[in-house]
């Protein structure tokens, strides 16, 4: 058997390695145009397509560390240089609003929304106390809820191309999945098991982590497009037994949350509101505040309790099935499911 002779090997050995440089280099690069190329992809009921229109100047992710912001937060309203920093002009919000037990035979929810008629607006639930997804999420760890996500899907495909003004509600501070995935920024007892509040379990909204987590779910819906997110239950839990210090009171907490996600927002053409607040939080621009659970005998009530508001007529917007006379000064959606009653 004929022997290779060392000059060969020597030249065998050179070429394999150069070889497996090039051949690293090429991975690399694959690897690199791959992360280049994730940041427009847009996840929809048909699969993963490329949108190299999307808009990835918003985009956040997680901080590695759990930590807890005391810096005081700006104790004016956010104010923009233009009242309408969107180039529209405020328009009355009517319409209706579709909430998780609808969803749970989301075909009779598409062929209701067939049956409406654009202009109008649609509020839909897509997240609930639980942390549970009502949509194809791609946010890591996020989990999706027992129900038919496609069809879910596919009723705010049917939204988005037939021009409806399309609102997203998402539970903000209450959340068990995460809560259980990132136990640091979960509010706890003293024994630090987690604190409990109305079945779910709570996040910190003093936490970097939290603050993060709710932009990137914003920022995801408004990819699918939904114009407005509202933030829902939006307030520190009255908890005895919760286990908290912080420079700040709770009421200073969340309406650094709620500066924060205003002022990231600012200058897109996403709207954040917030749905049930402490009546203490404070809004400019074109944001809303979405009340949910009130008669008309408690319209009068409700509506001095946010006396804090520039134009309380537009800026609050009440989720009713009731044709009470009182709401009609104020902005309403009504579910879409259900037969109105007095």
């Amino acid at each position: 058997m004929r022997s290779i002779s060392y000059r060969t090997r020597v030249r065998l050995r050179k070429g394999l390695k150069i070889g497996l440089i090039v051949l690293g280099a090429l991975l690399l690069a694959l690897l690199l145009f791959a992360i280049y190329l994730g940041r427009y992809m847009v996840y929809t009921p048909e699969g993963v397509k490329l949108d190299f229109k999307r808009d990835s100047s918003l985009d956040v992710a997680l901080p590695t560390g759990e930590t807890r912001s005391n810096d005081t937060p700006e104790s004016v309203p956010i104010e923009f240089a233009d009242p309408d920093p969107r180039g529209r002009e405020a328009e009355r919000i009517t319409g209706w609003y579709i909430d998780l037990e609808m969803l749970q035979d989301p075909q009779a929810v598409l062929e209701a929304v067939q049956q409406l008629s654009p202009p109008c607006t649609v509020l839909i639930d897509l997240k609930g106390g639980n942390g549970s997804f009502y949509y194809s999420t791609a946010i890591d760890g996020a989990q999706t809820a027992d129900v038919d996500v496609a069809a879910v899907d596919a009723v705010i495909s049917y939204l988005r191309s037939h021009g409806f003004t399309m609102v997203a509600r998402v539970r903000s501070f209450q959340d068990s999945n995460f809560a259980l995935n990132h136990i640091s920024s979960s509010l706890r007892i003293a024994s630090g098991a987690l604190w409990v509040g109305n079945g779910f379990y709570w996040l910190d909204p003093g936490s970097d982590t939290v603050v993060a987590y709710l932009k990137q779910i914003a920022r995801e819906l408004a990819e699918k497009g939904f114009k407005e997110i509202v933030f829902d239950e939006f307030r520190f839990p009255n908890g005895t037994q919760i286990a908290y210090s912080s420079d700040l009171s709770r009421t200073e907490l969340v309406s650094g949350v709620a500066t924060d996600l205003l002022n990231f927002f600012a200058s897109s053409n996403i709207t954040i509101s917030f749905g049930n607040p402490s009546p203490e939080l404070k809004l400019s621009g074109d944001s809303h505040i979405y009340i949910s659970g009130v008669t008309g005998s408690g319209v009068s009530a409700t509506v001095k309790g946010y006396n804090q508001l520039e134009d309380v007529q537009t800026q609050l917007v009440f989720l009713t099935s009731s044709k009470d006379k009182r709401f009609d000064d104020y902005q309403v959606l009504r579910p879409l499911l259900s037969k109105l009653v007095q």
